[in-house]
């Protein structure tokens, strides 16, 4: 667990890591669309989206084949809120996870919008 802790605050350390986390939580995107939000290279994209799937703070949603034939994968984000805090000379953090219900909401909220 210990070692999950430091891969998170290093994640939150870094600034693309924390853009992509922040673009994912309203929308859903790939990594092509969020490489070009960014202005990074795709590669760059794809291991922060690694990382971030592996700390459950993003997750794949759907794939999709293109025209080319290829999958193009889509993520979002599973985070509503994150709190660091810095006491007695250690950093900790709460992170507040996206309910199932939340997940249930939006899905309705978006068929009832069209």
């Amino acid at each position: 667990m210990e070692n999950q802790d430091e891969d998170i605050i290093s994640v939150l350390a870094d600034s693309y890591a924390r853009e992509i986390i922040s673009l994912l939580t309203t929308n859903e995107l790939s990594a092509q669309q969020m490489s070009t939000q960014l202005d990074i290279p795709v590669s760059t994209t794809y291991r922060k989206i690694k990382s971030l799937e592996d700390l459950c703070l993003i997750k794949k949603t759907k794939v999709i084949r293109t025209q080319e034939g290829l999958n193009e994968s889509y993520y979002k984000g599973l985070v509503s809120e994150i709190n660091i805090k810095f006491k007695d000379g250690k950093i900790s953090y709460q992170i507040e996870r996206i309910k199932m219900d939340d997940k249930i909401i939006r899905l309705w909220h978006k068929f009832s919008e069209k």
